[in-house]
């Protein structure tokens, strides 16, 4: 089986990604800038490769080519690595939206059949209080998604678009996992365990009819779903009603 390829993955929802992974069994590749650090934070027998996203030619020797799935995890996090927030927005940009760019080129040069998976965030075109502070947080973060969406909907690979709604980092598995078009503004209102976005990813990863759809996900009180539960959502582009207040 081929390996599924996380970049972005020592840290938030890329690490969890990589822990559910692990955890089914699945062949796991890391790209991490430091591969030393990147050991002793991931699970035993992971794949570490060394690959930086401002750095294409260190993308093109990541193996992208035999890949099952890619997914695009990074982010500006509080500091790790030089990259923290507050940073000059075009510092930013240049790791969120130019690092999606560069690995989207390394994958489609090394003639990658997967499905792109891009972890993005709910709403970013439309205007929300909470949208205008992680703006001024994260530098233009809503127009760097927007580039990001737009970008890979237009790279001819095969792609799919997760929006989470605002991540907590608590355990998941404790609510309903809900699945909607992508509708939604960004609010405080409406939050999403980083482990169960990470499952909805997943899932998404190898359904047939999560292939080039964009949706947004997040948490309602309730039991949480089975995988073939998430599939049926995504095959409805989101099965639940959307919910404008959320």
């Amino acid at each position: 089986m081929n390996p599924y390829c996380i970049v972005g993955g020592t840290r938030g929802t890329g690490l969890q990604i990589v822990r559910q992974l692990v955890e089914r069994g699945a062949p796991v590749r890391c790209v991490a800038r430091d591969p030393v650090k990147a050991r002793d934070l991931l699970p035993a027998g992971v794949d570490i490769r060394a690959g930086d996203v401002t750095d294409p030619a260190s993308l093109r020797r990541a193996g992208f080519g035999e890949c099952r799935a890619i997914f695009f995890a990074v982010d500006i996090t509080g500091g790790f690595g030089g990259r923290g927030f507050f940073k000059p927005a075009r510092q930013i940009r240049t790791v969120t939206y130019e690092g999606l760019v560069n690995t989207v080129e390394a994958a489609r040069g090394a003639g990658f059949t997967g499905r792109f998976m891009l972890l993005s965030g709910m709403g970013s075109e439309l205007p929300s209080w909470t949208g205008r502070l992680l703006n001024a947080i994260k530098g233009n973060l809503q127009r760097n998604q927007r580039d990001r969406d737009a970008y890979l909907r237009n790279s001819g690979l095969d792609w799919s678009i997760g929006r989470g709604a605002v991540l907590m980092n608590g355990p998941g598995g404790r609510a309903d996992i809900h699945i909607t078009p992508p509708v939604h503004r960004l609010s405080m209102l409406c939050h999403l365990a980083r482990p169960d976005f990470a499952r909805a990813l997943i899932v998404a990863a190898d359904a047939p009819v999560a292939s080039r759809k964009m949706f947004d996900v997040f948490n309602v009180p309730g039991v949480p779903p089975t995988d073939e539960a998430l599939t049926a959502q995504l095959k409805q582009g989101g099965s639940g009603t959307p919910r404008y207040g959320c």
